[in-house]
């Protein structure tokens, strides 16, 4: 124990330290912490996500759903093994109940099938350890992914072939959503060390890969729609542009541009703003100085979740389901600040100070 309140540090390095008489510092003190559940209401979102994916024969409210008894059978094929399958019993109470205790769906628990959509979900992965060829051959044995074609059509070029140690991956969009709920997770855990750079720029990371989970979804979009369109797309590059070098923003518009549909993310926008200006500026460092709170920071992990809605908002205006690694990430646990009891009295965040003090104040950014 410590009577050290006031600390300045340089990494593992203390620059200054002040005692006061009567203080113990805590032991290990975490920074942050999660909640008891996620974002206010999600867990009722993306019940309904299910019910309306795996019981949308049945025509009802939300509010009869809700206080239905009935439950149901869902009979399905699992394509792994080639059998047909049934589920346990479901309903609102059963599916509500199955979320909450475990913050995520699992649906081998309940015999219900994964959820994905082929061309956005689906991805091979695949490594090797070998370089193998015959004696005078020119080519080595090699391992290629046929599923770009199942997702795109005969027509995409991009053929993925491995002839030698490495991996293969047809897309590392649910590789890249796992990812961000374990490094997400471990930033709160691990928020004894919040006052270290490195937690600092495991933040960067998670933040980075959250933008660019948006990028990949709708880059996957238009490629879907300038190779194999669903009916009903309307694909015309002389509105649309082409797919590089552009502005989020104006990959968002896709959307309609594609599909007809509008795509209101009313309630995203402020996360996704707020995020893509942070990403933007962890990613070119400009200006050069970096100012993080880690109140700021607590805002900026539950933003990461907000995102999620915007992504299965996507999904909802293009038709295709949400899946099952998306649900999960929605249902994250939401993150909260945990000062130190000697510092939980705290003025409003300043308009002046922490990260506002490192911006431009003509708010111009790197895109």
């Amino acid at each position: 124990m410590s009577d050290t309140k006031y600390i300045v540090k340089s990494g593992e390095q203390t620059l200054a330290a002040l005692k006061e008489e009567g203080y113990t510092a805590p032991e290990n003190h975490f920074y942050l912490k999660l909640d008891t559940g996620p974002l206010t209401g999600l867990n009722t979102e993306m019940t309904f996500v299910l019910i309306d994916h795996f019981l949308s024969g049945v025509n009802q409210n939300r509010k009869k759903w809700k206080k239905g008894k009935s439950a149901y059978n869902i009979n399905w094929d699992n394509y792994y093994n080639n059998t047909k399958q049934t589920s346990n019993l479901i309903n609102y109470q059963i599916l509500s109940k199955h979320l909450r205790d475990n913050g995520a769906y699992i649906p081998k628990d309940l015999n219900l099938p994964d959820l994905e959509c082929l061309w956005l979900d689906k991805s091979v992965d695949v490594s090797i350890n070998f370089h193998k060829f015959d004696k005078g051959s020119r080519d080595a044995l090699s391992i290629n992914d046929g599923t770009p074609q199942l997702q795109f059509g005969d027509s995409y070029p991009i053929k993925p072939s491995l002839d030698r140690e490495g991996h293969f991956f047809t897309s590392f969009h649910p590789q890249i959503i796992r990812k961000i709920i374990r490094e997400r997770t471990r930033l709160i855990k691990n928020s004894d060390n919040a006052l270290h750079y490195d937690w600092v720029l495991d933040l960067r990371t998670v933040i980075n890969d959250t933008i660019s989970l948006v990028d990949i979804t709708l880059n996957q979009f238009y490629i879907k729609a300038e190779y194999s369109p669903e009916e009903g797309w309307n694909f015309n590059k002389e509105i649309i542009g082409e797919r590089y070098s552009r502005r989020l923003n104006d990959k968002i518009k896709w959307v309609k541009q594609i599909t007809g549909n509008e795509l209101n993310f009313e309630y995203e926008r402020e996360s996704l703003l707020r995020l893509k200006e942070i990403r933007n500026h962890l990613n070119h460092f400009d200006p050069p100085s970096l100012v993080v709170t880690l109140e700021e920071a607590t805002i900026w992990l539950n933003d990461l979740i907000v995102i999620g809605l915007l992504l299965m908002k996507i999904r909802k205006a293009i038709g295709v389901p949400v899946s099952t690694d998306l649900i999960n990430f929605i249902l994250q646990k939401k993150a909260v600040f945990n000062p130190e009891p000697a510092f939980k009295k705290r003025l409003p965040l300043s308009e002046e100070k922490g990260y506002n003090s490192t911006k431009w104040k003509n708010g111009s950014t790197q895109q």
